[in-house]
């Protein structure tokens, strides 16, 4: 299935509009943080990638029971049914997917780390999961053997319509053993996909191509 490959994992517009140039990009991430960061309100950071990109944009709906959960995602969706609303992978979070699921929102089950959510995530129908890496990485756990595990037992499942995207990924490295281990797409900061497409090597290559060519006589 044509499953996205590449995230840009910011809510900086003019980030994305620069990556989006390339034709590389495939989706967005965004959390309340990057939000935040930004100083502009949900509404006003998806109207402003919509206006280049018509992708899947990854957003955050929050509470503490099913319901509130359920009442927030189905807000964002209304605002726009491309979202791929985030729902936390908790008992709560994973009722709500089941339910919002069932409705036609596109959620994507997040805040992942044991690879039972990612399992119950996709029975429960979520076009999308997000373990995370990076964040797991730092308390001794390792993010990479967890998507390894969700593949697996959705592969024994017959579960082929979840899109595992390996989050909280930081660095390169991460990005490739991520994919290594099943994951379908990932999520990556600005930073990172700029690292993805250069190589110290490349740019000396290039430069010392460029002195050259200056010797060749024009025709």
């Amino acid at each position: 299935m044509g499953m996205p490959r590449i995230f840009l994992d910011t809510a900086n517009v003019e980030q994305i509009r620069d990556a989006v140039s390339t034709g590389l990009i495939d989706g967005i991430a965004t959390n309340p943080g990057k939000v935040a960061e930004s100083g502009k309100s949900y509404r006003q950071v998806v109207e402003e990638i919509r206006e280049f990109f018509d992708g899947p944009i990854a957003v955050q709906a929050l509470g503490s029971t099913v319901e509130e959960i359920c009442e927030c995602a189905r807000g964002l969706h209304s605002m726009d049914p491309m979202l791929a609303v985030k729902v936390t992978a908790n008992k709560a979070g994973l009722a709500a997917v089941k339910i919002l699921a069932a409705e036609g929102v596109r959620t994507n089950a997040t805040l992942i780390f044991n690879p039972t959510q990612g399992l119950l995530a996709g029975l429960a129908g979520s076009p999308f999961i997000s373990p995370f890496i990076g964040r797991a990485k730092m308390c001794g756990h390792d993010g990479t053997e967890v998507i390894s595990l969700i593949r697996q037992m959705y592969d024994a499942y017959g579960i082929t319509n979840t899109c595992i995207i390996a989050a909280s990924i930081k660095d390169v490295d991460q990005v490739i053993s991520s994919i290594l281990a099943g994951a379908h797409a990932v999520a990556i900061t600005f930073n990172i996909f700029e690292a993805m497409c250069e190589h110290p090597l490349t740019s000396n290559g290039l430069a010392a191509f460029t002195e050259v060519y200056k010797t060749i006589p024009r025709s």
